[in-house]
Parts: structure tokens; C-alpha cells; sequence
């Protein structure tokens, strides 16, 4: 009987903690739900802006290598005999280190 006075005197005190509790987890439960929507929102935009860049690098790329290619047509072409000859030295080149 002593033991439950005493129980019963924490009664309100416990009350009081259990509901302090219940807030406190409802607050979490908001500020992760808060958290996700800024996280997806922001991740949104992250990979848009990855994506532009890989874009550019992209154009840059086919940009060089049309640049890169129109000038060795011009140089085959204003000397077609010096690109036989790196054409067939390559070739002979190649072939040695592939029978090795």
C-alpha cells in the first residue's frame, strides 16, 4: 500500500514526461519530413546543373575533335606523301609490337 502511494505521487510527473516525449516525437517526425523535401528539392537542382555541365563538356568535345580532324585533312591533303609514309610506319610499328 506504501508502494503505491508513493507510485501514485510520480503519477503526474510521468504523465508529464510520457506527453514531453510524444511532442518531441512529433517534432522529429516533422523535421524529417521538412528535411527529405529540402533534400529532394535541392537534389533536383543538383543533378540539373550536373547535367548542363556534362552537356557543355560534351559540345566541347565533338567542337575539338571536328577542329582536330578538319586540320588533319588539311595537312593530308597539302601533303599527301609524308601522311602515306607515318601511315605506313605506324603500321609497321604496330605490327612489330603486336607479334612480341
Amino acid at each position: 500500500m506504501a508502494q503505491d502511494q508513493k507510485l501514485g505521487e510520480f503519477k503526474p510527473d510521468y504523465d508529464a514526461l510520457m506527453a514531453q516525449i510524444e511532442a518531441m516525437r512529433a517534432d522529429m517526425t516533422k523535421l524529417a519530413s521538412q528535411m527529405a523535401e529540402t533534400v529532394s528539392s535541392h537534389g533536383s537542382a543538383v543533378a540539373q546543373t550536373v547535367s548542363d555541365g556534362l552537356n557543355d563538356v560534351g559540345n566541347y568535345a565533338v567542337r575539338k575533335g571536328q577542329a582536330v580532324d578538319a586540320r588533319i585533312e588539311h595537312a593530308v591533303a597539302a601533303n599527301p606523301y609524308v601522311a602515306l609514309g607515318l601511315a605506313a610506319g605506324l603500321g609497321l610499328l604496330l605490327g612489330a609490337l603486336a607479334r612480341k
